[in-house]
């Protein structure tokens, strides 16, 4: 029989700071890359590298990680995966040349991808139904917070000293969120449902997964809902700033509030779900209002129309339903398959990436001339594609 020593809220919020530790390490470091460029002499796009080598290591780790958390346990998996990121944040603050710190990104990106499947596995874990639902909802508020923060966390470090000392914040933070793994978390994963690594069985984890319709369907569809969301991150600072000619620290309020719209959906969906509301009801509703959000800016797109409020105001309502759509996307595409929780976990991460870097990619080739149209096209793609899904074969899956 499994217990967790730390239960309740004391839980959430530790599995919600487990999952905000990725957007911590690449959002805390924004504000520090002419820094690192200038002190350690290297060209910009070598600095600006330490972002996406970080992004590239977090992407790949999640397929590796996830049967290893099946065969081994989420507490070991965990306790190796904050070790490591802890090592490498503070070899990331000692590093004396670009390259070296290159590299420790690298690492500390896969440990960081490897320890965000764990939060959805150990809530399936533990929890059933609506409760599962609550759960993910909670985590998904919290880790909300952490890009919003992060950036103002990162500059108000650089107050007190050199970019190292964003690295050394990491560190300390990564070793009391391991000592609280270690001490307060006891082992979810049951032992009967420990699976071999033998490539054949590995392989037909992920057959299992793939080919069961609800993970696979319901990745997909948070995957598309992905790109339309890292279309937006990837084309703002364009579209905003050069664009509509908002300042920097314009530009940066702007942001905020938008991506603050992933908080207040996650928070109203705990809020609906606590109240008895249909699973599918929030599906139907929230996926209209991601369509219906699109396609208005991509129309204003089009016409030539509207302003950085209107453009921010869509998008925030883009955003808000994301985040209702979401933490019941991945409840529904994990669910069926208890057993096998780290591939599933691991199923959901990888596309959302995947999709992710498409949308962002998609949405930078398609912007012209300052319009919101191409954000407009992306996001309306993703959204109708994805609304598509579920009406046609995902509706009738979900609980309730």
């Amino acid at each position: 029989m499994t217990r967790i020593a730390i239960h309740g809220l004391g839980l959430t919020l530790f599995l919600g700071m487990l999952a905000a530790l990725p957007p911590l390490a690449i959002d805390m470091a924004l504000p520090s890359l002419p820094l690192i460029e200038a002190d350690l002499r290297a060209p910009q796009t070598e600095a600006a590298a330490a972002i996406a080598i970080f992004i590239a290591g977090f992407s790949s780790a999640p397929i590796v990680v996830g049967p290893l958390a099946d065969r081994f346990g989420r507490k070991a998996v965990m306790g190796a995966g904050l070790v490591l990121f802890t090592l490498c944040s503070a070899g990331a603050a000692l590093a004396p040349s670009i390259r070296v710190l290159l590299a420790f990104r690298l690492v500390q990106g896969a440990s960081a991808g490897g320890l965000g499947i764990l939060p959805r596995a150990i809530i399936r874990d533990l929890f059933e139904g609506r409760k599962a639902r609550l759960e993910l909802a909670a985590v998904s508020v919290v880790f909300g917070v952490a890009p919003l923060i992060a950036p103002s966390l990162g500059a108000a470090i650089l107050i007190f000293g050199s970019w190292r000392l964003i690295f050394a914040v990491l560190t300390v933070v990564s070793l009391l969120v391991t000592l609280v793994a270690l001490v307060l978390f006891d082992e979810s994963h049951a032992r009967e449902n420990r699976r071999s690594l033998r490539p054949s069985m590995v392989a037909a984890g992920y057959r299992r997964a793939l080919t069961n319709p609800a993970c696979a369907g319901f990745s997909l569809l948070g995957g598309l809902l992905f790109a339309g969301l890292f279309a937006y991150v990837n084309v703002s600072p364009l579209l905003f700033m050069e664009g509509y000619g908002v300042s920097k620290s314009g530009f940066a309020g702007l942001f905020a509030i938008t991506a603050s719209g992933v908080i207040a959906g996650s928070t109203l969906n705990a809020w609906l779900i606590s109240r008895h509301v249909r699973p599918k009801t929030v599906f139907d509703a929230a996926l209209a209002l991601e369509c219906l959000a699109a396609l208005a800016l991509l129309a204003i797109g089009l016409l030539g129309l509207g302003s950085a409020l209107i453009v921010a105001a869509l998008v925030m309502i883009f955003i808000l339903a994301f985040g209702l759509v979401f933490p019941n996307a991945v409840h529904e595409a994990i669910h069926p398959l208890p057993e096998i929780a780290g591939f599933a976990s691991a199923i959901v991460t990888t596309t959302q990436m995947l999709f992710g870097a498409l949308g962002g990619l998609a949405a930078a080739a398609l912007y012209r001339d300052a319009s919101p149209t191409a954000l407009g096209a992306i996001m309306s793609a993703a959204a109708l594609s994805g609304s598509a899904l579920y009406a046609l074969s995902l509706r009738r899956k979900v609980e309730g």
